[in-house]
């Protein structure tokens, strides 16, 4: 057996408090240190990072409905946003599946979706930052908890309760792409092919074409 082996051997139990340290770092990054370490006390406890398994479990209230007459519930995993022309998953991946991705990752995804159709329509894609930052709204609340932080995120109710970061189409440089945080509504440059533990995920996007914009706004009006 080589010392590689062996060293391989000896470290192999410790891969997922090592796992859960990178997320943890990765939490800091993303949210912020004053958000990382805020009220500690406050929370239930359980006994895996304080916080940890109580963020990924607890039951979350119902969030308050949309009132917002810019979106509409197409009733079949699909959002209209009648401002921009644009139609959106509901849902996006990491509530659907509970994984990250990175965006490497995120092609097979969108190739998969779109030979199955997803809700009838195979021409879904990434959106752009711009269009990303268009859900991007300050007055709205939403709050998200991972490990021992407690966010909130800045989208509407419709979308439930949304991840906090999510890839666009735009390549940055060779191996980059960058990515928008629905926390501080900021774009930011990640890895292509990064770690799954990225905190990084999708919500697909189709443009609108005129006419179902006008059948969107139709039927919009008649509720």
């Amino acid at each position: 057996m080589t010392a590689k082996m062996i060293l391989r051997k000896m470290f192999q139990p410790l891969h997922p408090f090592i796992q859960s340290l990178q997320v943890a770092f990765l939490v800091l990054a993303v949210c912020g240190v004053d958000s990382a370490l805020a009220n500690p006390e406050d929370s239930p406890k359980d006994e895996i990072f304080g916080g940890q398994i109580l963020s990924l479990t607890e039951k979350k209230p119902e969030l308050e409905p949309s009132n917002d007459p810019r979106f509409q519930d197409n009733k079949d995993g699909t959002i209209t946003d009648l401002n921009e022309g644009l139609m959106w998953k509901k849902i996006d991946i990491y509530q659907e599946k509970k994984i990250w991705i990175n965006w490497d990752d995120s092609q097979i995804f969108l190739e998969k979706f779109n030979k199955e159709a997803y809700a009838n329509h195979s021409d879904w894609r990434l959106p752009t930052r711009k269009e990303l930052e268009s859900l991007y709204e300050e007055d709205k609340t939403i709050p998200w908890k991972y490990y021992w932080t407690e966010n909130v995120l800045h989208i509407d109710p419709i979308f439930g309760y949304s991840s906090c970061c999510f890839w666009s189409s735009e390549a940055y440089k060779k191996q980059y792409a960058w990515g928008f945080n629905y926390i501080r509504g900021k774009s930011y440059p990640s890895m292509k092919g990064g770690p799954g533990l990225s905190l990084s995920t999708i919500r697909p996007v189709r443009s609108l074409l005129n006419a179902e914009l006008k059948t969107g706004s139709q039927s919009k009006d008649s509720q």
